[in-house]
């Protein structure tokens, strides 16, 4: 069962009042999941908010090595404890952009999007509030993308002698 105190220690509801809580907990389900499952892949539709409540989720990439190599699977972030994932629920063309699999025995609870869009437009408050919620977590995401990549960048320069752009 989804519980409202839950919900109000994740930062995308945090700033939500208790009978906006109380109407997100009656549109969320609670899903168990075990390591290895394939939530969804680049491509799918994208119908649901994830929260993770418990255990991890690796959102990952095919990254092309070239004409003699296949494919290599590429972990561009990690979902913890509740935090959110599976926004593009929220934007036209509404396709997942990453593949998303369960990295240990995780429990999510989901929100679907049509649902979700639906609570937002008649209380645009709250819409409002969990977009800043959600801006909130992707800033930290697009932080965190851009400290990595500088310091893969500033690694094979060092070790390289050669200079990136």
């Amino acid at each position: 069962m989804v519980s409202a105190s839950f919900l109000k220690e994740c930062d995308i509801f945090s700033r939500l009042n208790d009978a906006q809580l109380k109407e997100l907990v009656a549109i969320a389900r609670q899903e168990q999941h075990d390591p290895g499952t394939l939530l969804y892949k680049i491509g799918d539709r994208s119908t649901c908010l994830y929260l993770v409540e418990k255990g991890k989720v690796a959102l990952e990439m095919k990254s092309d090595m070239g004409p003699t190599r296949p494919p290599m699977s590429v972990t561009v972030d990690q979902v913890n404890p509740l935090e959110a994932f599976g926004w593009s629920a929220f934007d036209e063309p509404n396709l997942h952009t990453l593949n998303a699999t369960v990295a240990e025995p995780t429990t999510l609870i989901a929100f679907d999007g049509e649902k979700l869009k639906s609570l937002m437009s008649r209380d645009p408050q709250m819409g409002m509030e969990i977009i800043r919620g959600l801006t909130r977590q992707l800033a930290s995401c697009l932080k965190e993308s851009r400290l990595l990549l500088m310091s893969e960048r500033a690694l094979a320069f060092l070790t390289s002698g050669t200079e990136y752009a």
